[in-house]
């Protein structure tokens, strides 16, 4: 892309301009793309084209089940790579073990060896059932979110020296309030169409 000074800019100033020469590319001149305005691609998505018309798909879920459908997708594999994570631990080598400066599981607090365990074990099946686009996902994602925002927020003495930071946490109360949400919005569906 080459930037050409624009001498009919406003106020008398340089500004920068989109247009693009044309390359010669093996003896025929290339066509070069002009990008669309923003205005247009809002106006276009708000019009509803952007389920596949426009040629990208929307923002927006087309339903509940579309809803659940991507929300699964994003969080199967973070739980996956959550569960991956605390393995190590439960052998004495992961990052809760460090955060402690334990070198075994055994040496880790009753509390702190029942959240390692929760994400080694839970982690994973929580992924396979969201990939599955189960239920089992939807327990696991609060059972596991559930453990760390009352952990994080109400007994964070019970896991010290380690911690659940607030990012962690707000994830957490962010992941249950979308599935809850997304949950209430899939039975209105069925209500509607009973």
């Amino acid at each position: 892309r080459v930037i050409h000074s624009d001498p009919r800019a406003r106020g008398g100033m340089l500004a920068a301009s989109v247009s693009r020469p044309r390359v010669v590319l093996g003896g025929r001149r290339a066509r070069t793309k002009t990008p669309a305005s923003s205005r247009s691609i809002v106006k276009t998505r708000a019009a509803g084209a952007g389920d596949g018309e426009s040629g990208g798909p929307s923002l927006v879920p087309a339903d509940a089940a579309d809803g659940l459908r991507r929300y699964r997708a994003v969080l199967g594999p973070l739980f996956l790579a959550g569960g991956l994570l605390h393995v190590p631990d439960v052998f004495g080598a992961g990052p809760v073990s460090a955060a402690c400066d334990v070198g075994s599981f055994a040496e880790l607090t009753t509390p702190l060896k029942a959240l390692t365990l929760l994400w080694a074990v839970g982690g994973p099946v929580t992924a396979t059932g969201l990939f599955a686009g189960t239920i089992l996902g939807d327990v696991g994602v609060t059972v596991i979110a559930s453990a760390e925002i009352v952990l994080g927020i109400d007994f964070p003495d019970l896991i010290a020296p380690a911690t659940l930071p607030a990012p962690i946490v707000a994830a957490q109360c962010v992941n249950i309030a979308s599935l809850v949400a997304l949950r209430l919005w899939e039975t209105a569906e069925k209500r509607a169409n009973d």
